[in-house]
């Protein structure tokens, strides 16, 4: 099935980790594929102590996608579609996809690729975007929607290490 987390509210890779962590509980094979990060955040490092491996883009630099130039951003795109092909080619029964939903919206993977994947029937995927889009919503099994009420952000606190990455 295919699970759809969506939303400019915080939550969503947490969930989708630890449903991840529940299906590697039950013997379950699973992989994360982040995309627009760089495989620093908390969550990566304990994944991979228990054998789940997370794929990244290891881009220097320019934090976010919109602000890089023609030549970094070629490079996470050829990235992103390196880490699907490497998670089409195996078998896994539990994937998450996060932040896939951007990556589409934004041009920055290979549609063919990603509509391979949603065409397996052998995997339960996990997708998260911060904005709802129709390539997941018309497919998905679950759709949530996460919505911010309130964030410290919006009173100029930066994200915190461990909380909010």
């Amino acid at each position: 099935m295919l699970q759809y987390y969506f939303g400019k509210g915080k939550g969503k890779t947490s969930a989708a980790v630890g449903a991840c962590l529940r299906a590697a509980g039950n013997g379950i094979s699973c992989a994360v594929i982040q995309f627009f990060k760089n495989g620093t955040s908390g969550e990566t490092e304990p994944l991979r102590q228990l054998g789940i491996p997370v794929l990244a883009c290891d881009f220097q630099g320019t934090r976010f996608f919109r602000d890089m130039n023609a030549e970094e951003q070629a490079a996470v795109i050829r990235c992103h579609n390196e880490n699907l092909r490497k998670v089409l080619a195996e078998n896994y029964r539990f994937l998450v996809l996060d932040e896939l939903g951007d990556a589409v919206s934004r041009n920055a993977v290979d549609l063919s690729l990603v509509t391979e994947l949603l065409s397996r029937t052998d995997c339960e995927l996990i997708v998260t975007g911060h904005a709802e889009t129709p390539l997941f919503s018309e497919r998905a099994d679950y759709i949530t929607e996460f919505r911010c009420i309130r964030h410290p952000y919006q009173n100029g606190i930066k994200a915190r290490k461990g909380i909010e990455y």
